[in-house]
């Protein structure tokens, strides 16, 4: 996903920003709370700054709604003490005062008054509490001064990437105890954010709302706000009664927080990290037309989009499949159906993103929905084949059988650019992503030599993927009753993996190439290769070699393993794709060590990740952190501008974890087999409660004793078999 850091220079001077939209430059201390299709992303001491906002503001759909949020007492800031989002919906800040004289003269000494702010999200509706409470010995009578302001800018305008469009702001509007701020938008919509408060203020004027507490010794005094966001479709302002609105959002509130009490281990921290990472998972789930499906991540990509929502669906499975399900119907409701350059659009293809914002609506971006993605079609492939073997549901894949034959074709037909047998890539419309693999920023993909990859390109990971959808979907084929199609499947997968090992592998690096471009192949030491332990792809004489070279000090920080070698002549250890830490990119190696037999190189990993995940706040992994060595640091470097949340990297602890555990489902032939299960020396015992395989609920306990893993199942229902394999 294209990072606004990614824009050159020439781009960023096309139009002029204004104080109104700014670029993001950091936000690797912001508070960021969600619920549904609403996000808050603030300063530690919740407010939202009009100048350097670098992308803080209350968002929907696409749209900031909040651009400005200040708090002043007696005209000065709050004194921050303490900020929490760890709820996932909710945030707490706790304050106090500076020196000041209040209003009738009495000089409050500082720190003698405190204020503890409390706001909450939930589905179209932001409350906010905010209580001062008196510890002096005389009355206290303050000024609480509020500002609101909405700039109502699109995301992709606030990223930097287009300029903004020509709506207009509108008049503020004053109700006795509601202020409504509204944006007439080029697109015919109008879009309002309508802040209602008990109290009522005492004057409002512009965006800045005036009240007077009057707070007796060891009492307290409270202003609350419910702040409801409105997008209407239409350029008459429908007549609206605001009151049942934000009654109706206030009753489906819900919190997101929620215990793991199937999950168990005897480790209290990693219990913790599991528990942060679901929570977040759950946070970020948003639906379209009915379907549920992780939104990618916080606050720029807080949408669909195909690789990240599938691949969180997938980390997830073992945890619950009615994501996977919902979230393969989203996609395949958006699966392409013609050729439309605009939006790199070709029939079968799955989606890379869709945004629902004014420039969206104005058709000013691709993303309406946009196509550039070469591997959300295959993983689209790989999560119904994982999807099925969990439930053993074969109507969703009888339902979706028009959609596999569709990205069969893609993958087969259209995909396979200049015919040189690999799923390939190259961008056609003028704003669309040139690199189109899950590295996508403009400098991800090139040579040794630092020159930049040309079309068409193909990834080795994409390669790594069509290979294991194939070999997966050809068993389900007989479920279909289609045994020669199923047959070809596997004919098809066994030549892509001679051709891949044999066009891929350079011989002088001991080491698959990350991608060919038109020039041949781009020869750099990249984590991309590590997927394809995962899916299958990579031959057995050359798994060790390729194992050996990501842990080599070049690629293995000790905080997990780099996007691109230190050796390369493009490794920035900031740079988004060229030398930084995913957490997520991480937890597929990990998978695939394990699956090939690499247990010790699988803990080693696994540990890593679990130990980075124990130093950020609230245990939580961002998107992805600086690649630079852990001898350098005693935590990791952030990355100024990732995604916290993010589904894939909340998703990569959770499938390590279970990737260790050796869990190989098949419902279709009622057993699941678990396969070497491993526990690394910090994890002495761990549960997994209510796993579900077809329908059965199955209670599995897994100790380490020595250095095995013993599995126990101390309770089941259903006709599901369990069988270890040791």
């Amino acid at each position: 996903m294209l990072k606004p850091s990614d824009i050159v220079e020439a781009i960023r001077k096309k139009w002029d920003m204004g104080q109104k939209h700014t670029q993001s430059n950091s936000i690797t201390n912001a508070l960021v709370i969600r619920d549904g299709e609403l996000t808050l992303v603030t300063l530690r001491n919740g407010e939202i700054p009009a100048r350097d906002n670098y992308g803080y503001g209350l968002y929907y759909h696409d749209c900031r709604y909040l651009s400005k949020f200040h708090i002043r007492l007696m005209e000065s800031p709050v004194t921050e003490l303490l900020s929490s989002d760890e709820q996932g919906s909710q945030s707490v800040m706790v304050g106090t005062n500076s020196k000041f004289k209040d209003c009738s003269g009495n000089m409050v000494e500082k720190e003698t008054m405190m204020g503890t702010y409390v706001v909450k999200i939930c589905p179209g509706l932001m409350q906010q509490s905010l209580t001062f409470s008196n510890f002096n010995t005389f009355t206290v009578t303050q000024n609480l001064t509020i500002e609101f302001d909405a700039d109502f800018a699109d995301m992709f305008t606030i990223r930097g990437l287009v300029p903004p469009a020509h709506g207009k702001k509108m008049p503020i509007e004053y109700d006795n105890n509601r202020l409504c701020l509204s944006y007439q938008g080029e697109d015919g919509h109008i879009r309002r954010t309508i802040i209602t408060f008990y109290p009522a203020p005492k004057s409002m004027e512009g965006g800045k709302c005036h009240f007077e507490l009057r707070i007796e010794p060891q009492g307290s005094s409270s202003v609350k706000t419910d702040i409801a966001v409105q997008d209407v479709g239409e350029r008459k302002m429908p007549k609206t009664n605001i009151g049942n609105i934000m009654k109706g959002a206030t009753g489906s509130c819900t919190s997101t927080f929620e215990c793991c009490t199937d999950t168990l281990t005897s480790n209290n921290i990693f219990n913790s990290v599991i528990e942060r990472s679901l929570c977040d998972l759950n946070m970020m789930r948003m639906s379209l037309e009915g379907e549920v499906f992780h939104s990618a991540g916080v606050p720029w990509y807080d949408s669909l989009f195909g690789r990240d929502s599938i691949i969180s669906a997938l980390q997830l499975l073992p945890f619950g499949p009615d994501l996977a399900r919902s979230t393969l119907l989203a996609l395949a409701k958006y699966q392409g159906r013609e050729f439309d350059d605009w939006r790199d659009e070709e029939p079968g293809k799955i989606l890379h993103e869709l945004r629902l914002g004014e420039l969206a609506n104005l058709n000013h971006i691709p993303q309406t929905p946009y196509y550039g993605t070469v591997d959300a079609t295959p993983l689209f492939l790989i999560l119904l084949s994982e999807y099925v073997n969990w439930t053993g549901d074969t109507g969703l894949l009888k339902a979706l059988e028009g959609n596999v034959d569709a990205a069969l074709k893609w993958i087969d037909d259209y995909a396979d650019i200049g015919k040189r047998g690999f799923t390939s890539y190259a961008v056609r419309s003028r704003k669309g992503i040139f690199n189109q693999g899950w590295k996508d920023s403009f400098d991800a993909v090139g040579h040794s030599d630092g020159s930049l990859a040309k079309k068409p390109v193909a990834m080795a990971e994409v390669q790594g993927y069509v290979y294991l959808a194939k070999k997966s979907l050809a068993p389900l084929f007989q479920v279909l009753g289609r045994d020669g199609e199923g047959k070809r499947l596997e004919n098809e997968a066994k030549a892509l993996k001679e051709r891949f090992n044999r066009k891929f592998w350079m011989e002088n690096k001991k080491y698959f190439a990350e991608a060919l471009d038109a020039d041949g192949p781009c020869d750099v030491v990249a984590s991309n290769p590590g997927h394809c332990l995962w899916a299958g792809i990579i031959d057995d004489k050359y798994a060790g070699y390729l194992v050996d070279g990501l842990f080599r000090e070049d690629m293995f920080t000790g905080w997990g393993i780099r996007t691109l070698s230190s050796e390369e002549r493009r490794y920035n250890p900031l740079g988004y794709h060229n030398g930084t830490v995913w957490p997520h990119d991480n937890s597929i190696i990990a998978a695939g060590l394990k699956k090939c037999g690499f247990i010790n190189e699988m803990s080693k990993l696994f540990t890593c990740i679990y130990e980075a995940a124990r130093t950020f706040e609230n245990f939580r992994l961002p998107e992805c952190f600086c690649g630079l060595p852990r001898s350098m640091y005693r935590v990791p470097v952030k990355y100024p501008v990732a995604c916290s949340p993010q589904a894939w990297s909340s998703g990569a602890m959770p499938f390590m974890f279970t990737s260790c555990l050796g869990l190989s489902p098949d419902a279709l032939r009622k057993r699941l087999v678990i396969s070497k299960p491993y526990l690394p020396p910090w994890l002495d015992r761990a549960q997994l409660n209510k796993l579900s395989v077809g329908g059965t609920l199955i209670d599995l306990d897994f100790r380490r004793i020595g250095d095995k893993t013993q599995v126990d199942t101390p309770k089941k229902k259903g006709d599901i078999s369990v069988f270890v394999e040791y």
